[in-house]
């Protein structure tokens, strides 16, 4: 384990409010608008930003789409050629990128994946914002997507690889319905039988709905000099932008109508209704635009006494510290705040925040938005869960009453008005063992993840090949 009093530094924010979201959530941000749910090739599940654990020197970029890709389909599955793929990263903290990466596709006979690529930079973007051209010039790295490029000091990969996202979504969606109250079954609380699902014989309880599916990657790794010339804290973030036309030069004008930053900001906090015009803004606007849908944080001198002590008092009493019951505290009873805002400070722009001079090894959580960085194998799902349990400014007791559940309760309609705070109670989805809880470095992903670039697990072979991997069995 990688110790976890060395990784969780909450030196300037704690990040993300995972109950108070769109009842229409959908995990992480696998198919979210409609414009995305219809080009499937733009549609980004996860992005990625960390340093290669193998040499800090280097930055490694990746970014996920194609959700649910079925192994007995890969070959059916495509960038588009009619798409600007673009990591974009911001190094003086205007949420306005500086350095841009940009990936292009085109369809051909040349290659055995019948795809080939185009990489242009890091270099300066000659358009910021929405809508962008290509840098031109000399490509960074060309060749044929499934395979590893080495061009200089750079590496790129395109192609199929395991969805490294994790998480108990369909018990998810059946705790907010109601039937379902929690991720793993408690037979006996304050609250009377909470219903989940059982205990394994190996310790877990939770599903990985998306074990057994595909996604097409991109993956970059370059030195990190190249972004570094202003600051050692960059903000990050993926783009993906559609043909729209030529400009006045000649030159290919891309729309972007997706984007990503930190995990599930989007799903999390931006209604469904908004999505599509959130998929479309650019993070220099974020603050302005969006700081409403972001909540308060709890802190720590509340004078009603809605405080974070007593907001651990009372996950404490009702033992969801305890294993077999819930995941350990992430946070101390003693960790100060005083901010109201400090979530929205946290989650505002929406970027990944990732601190060069950290140890790769080192998650850092609430350093730099929710982590610093993200990398492959966090459980992304338990850092937001536990986090938000215990700092969301929310009301646990359903009656307006501070710091403790009230009773008696009315049926199993319990006081809690809004059932997602249902789903932060015991701090995790149960998918791993809970000996492993306390390691937020890994998250069980259904295939071994690489420890050598590019990061992510090997495809899911077509079924009945060596390696196969069922879709995960409902309980």
């Amino acid at each position: 384990m990688r110790e976890l009093r060395k990784s969780l530094i909450f030196a300037t924010a704690i990040p993300l409010l995972f109950a108070l979201a769109c009842p229409m959530m959908r995990a992480a941000d696998h198919r979210d608008s409609p414009t995305a749910d219809g080009a499937s090739e733009g549609d980004i599940t996860d992005f990625f930003s960390f340093l290669d654990p193998n040499d800090a020197s280097k930055i490694v970029l990746i970014v996920n789409v194609n959700p649910f890709a079925v192994p007995g389909e890969a070959s059916t599955y495509r960038f588009s050629h009619e798409m600007l793929y673009q990591f974009k990263i911001d190094n003086t903290g205007d949420a306005r990128e500086d350095t841009v990466i940009q990936v292009v596709f085109s369809d051909t006979s040349t290659c055995a994946s019948g795809q080939s690529l185009a990489v242009y930079g890091p270099g300066t973007p000659i358009r910021t914002g929405g809508k962008n051209i290509l840098l031109g010039g000399i490509p960074s790295a060309t060749g044929c997507t499934n395979t590893t490029l080495q061009a200089g000091s750079m590496q790129v990969f395109t192609g199929l690889r395991d969805d490294p996202f994790v998480f108990d979504f369909s018990q998810f969606s059946r705790i907010l319905k109601g039937t379902q109250d929690v991720f793993r079954d408690l037979p006996t609380t304050p609250l009377g039988h909470l219903r989940g699902r059982p205990v394994r014989a190996d310790g877990t309880s939770g599903v990985d709905v998306f074990g057994g599916f595909n996604v097409s990657s991109i993956a970059i790794e370059f030195p990190k000099s190249l972004v570094t010339t202003r600051a050692s804290l960059i903000y990050t973030w993926a783009t993906v932008s559609m043909a729209r036309g030529t400009d006045g030069r000649g030159d290919i004008t891309y729309k972007q109508f997706q984007r990503m930053g930190q995990q599930a900001f989007k799903t999390v906090f931006v209604p469904a209704s908004l999505r599509e015009q959130f998929n479309s803004s650019i993070p220099e606007h974020d603050t302005a635009n969006w700081s409403y849908l972001v909540p308060d944080a709890l802190t720590s001198t509340d004078s009603n006494g809605n405080s974070v002590a007593a907001r651990y008092d009372l996950l404490d009493s009702l033992g969801l510290f305890s294993a077999g019951v819930g995941a350990p505290a992430l946070l101390p009873r003693t960790f100060t705040n005083t901010n109201v805002n400090l979530l929205r400070n946290a989650t505002l722009p929406d970027v990944q925040r990732l601190d060069l001079t950290l140890d790769p090894s080192n998650l850092a959580v609430g350093v730099n938005g929710l982590q610093n960085g993200r990398r492959p194998g966090d459980d992304a799902v338990d850092i937001l869960v536990r986090l938000v349990r215990q700092l969301s400014d929310i009301d646990f007791a359903g009656t307006g009453a501070v710091g403790k559940l009230q009773f008696p309760l009315q049926n199993l309609a319990l006081p809690i008005t809004d059932r997602r705070v249902l789903v932060v109670l015991q701090g995790t989805d149960f998918i791993r063992a809970d000996s492993t809880l306390s390691d937020l470095s890994q998250s069980g992903n259904d295939r071994p993840l690489l420890t050598v670039f590019p990061f992510l697990a090997l495809p899911h072979p077509v079924p009945g090949e060596p390696g196969t991997v069922g879709y995960p069995v409902q309980q």
